[in-house]
């Protein structure tokens, strides 16, 4: 099996490219002005780093970086994305890891996975660049009964149950834009059944932790302003912080899972 060292993240279109480095732009300038986003980001990244492996593990690397947040959350990080932008550390694509076999610690993925035409893909080469013990911590939209409303209503990317993860698909880079998603695939790849588990069972899912309620889309997200004035929105969020974690069955848009490298 090769290491890897070989891969290269083909050519998007220049249509494609221009376009995607204009939507981070925008979500540039939408975290610069949105205080409650930050905060929420914030907080999910400081989950993120607390499900991290040790650094002695190996380099932790993150996939689809996009706007380049995580650069200031953990820096940790290797930040790359398929479009690669001045703030990116490296072009990368998910379905084809340009890293050797065994060499790394840790793969981010913040709202990426449901963006990945090939989830399988992905998923294989995790296991061929993870060394046993390191990480896959994703943070990923999850559809409970309250979000999947809102999300299929209120949100440009669709958010279709019965959609298949695993299907055979082809990978990201050949001419798929990389906004074009489907919020639904984490949530039917985690929460509904064992496929996950017997397709790869070189993985472990060690933590699923559903998360953030009603606080999170009143943020307005990166596409437009907070719905709410600022103080009545962090009481809101307190709030929520407070409540069990199991009222987020119901109410819950965010999930984390932390998968583990046997």
């Amino acid at each position: 099996m090769s290491d890897g060292s070989s891969h290269v993240s083909p050519e998007l279109p220049a249509s494609v490219r221009e376009r995607t480095l204009l939507r981070f732009a925008s979500h540039r300038r939408a975290w610069a002005t949105n205080p409650a986003l930050r905060l929420c980001y914030r907080d999910w990244y400081g989950l993120i780093r607390d499900n991290l492996p040790a650094p002695d593990q190996g380099p932790w690397v993150e996939i689809g970086s996009g706007p380049g947040f995580a650069r200031e959350l953990i820096p940790e990080l290797m930040l790359t994305d398929i479009v690669a932008a001045p703030w990116h550390d490296r072009q990368v694509q998910a379905e084809a890891l340009p890293f050797p076999a065994g060499s790394l610690g840790a793969l981010v993925l913040f709202d990426v996975l449901h963006h990945l035409a090939a989830p399988p893909l992905f998923f294989a080469e995790a296991i061929r660049v993870l060394r046993p013990g390191g990480r896959i911590v994703l943070v990923e939209p999850y559809l409970s009964p309250v979000s999947h409303f809102i999300y299929r209503r209120y949100h440009e990317e669709p958010a279709d149950l019965a959609v298949d993860p695993l299907a055979p698909a082809r990978p990201s880079a050949e001419g798929k834009d990389p906004f074009l998603a489907n919020q639904a695939i984490p949530t039917v790849l985690f929460c509904r059944g064992q496929r996950f588990a017997l397709a790869f069972p070189e993985l472990r899912v060690i933590r699923l932790r559903r998360l953030a309620g009603l606080a999170y889309p009143a943020t307005g997200g990166l596409g437009r302003g907070p719905l709410l004035p600022l103080a009545l929105w962090r009481a809101v969020y307190f709030a929520e912080g407070l409540m069990p974690e199991v009222a987020f069955r119901l109410l819950g848009f965010r999930m984390l899972v932390v998968i583990e490298r046997r």
